[in-house]
């Protein structure tokens, strides 16, 4: 049981970890933003948001974590953020796909734990040409046994 819930928290903090890594012109962002260089900050939103409705994964999958997180010039929401984890998962884009698999493992932001689901989304990220998220989401997909499922 012990060794069953570090897993999870693993797989939360490592999901949370990765997917914030993943987001290169986010990252941009919040270095405008933290130097005080608000406009150069908003424009880097702009064009996140404009990629992410142009149908660019890596974009919705920032353009879904500017919904998860406090202070991006948008209205936080849950529902929005996995909306947009979700069609970029859907679309092939490794990150999101983990993000995913880690949300339905541990049910978490209105998601209710799912281990078939989890299963799905860490097969696909594991299957992925991505070589971080393969190898963190096979460890995770171990961890848990999700062949099981």
């Amino acid at each position: 049981m012990r060794k069953t819930l570090i897993a999870i928290v693993t797989g939360l903090f490592l999901g949370v970890i990765i997917s914030l890594s993943a987001n290169a012109d986010l990252d941009k962002a919040i270095k405008y933003a933290d130097s005080g260089e608000t406009r150069k900050a908003e424009i880097e939103l702009y064009k996140i948001s404009q990629r992410a409705m142009d149908g660019n994964p890596k974009a919705m999958c920032e353009f879904g974590t500017m919904y998860k997180r406090e202070g991006f010039w948008i209205v936080q929401s849950d529902k929005d953020a996995i909306e947009w984890w979700l069609k970029s998962a859907e679309m092939g884009y490794a990150p999101c796909q983990f993000s995913m698999g880690a949300l339905y493992l541990i049910g978490q932001a209105g998601i209710e734990k799912n281990m078939s689901k989890a299963k799905f989304w860490l097969y696909k990220a594991k299957e992925s040409t991505n070589e971080k998220y393969a190898k963190m989401s096979a460890q995770i997909y171990a961890i848990h046994a999700l062949d099981n499922y």
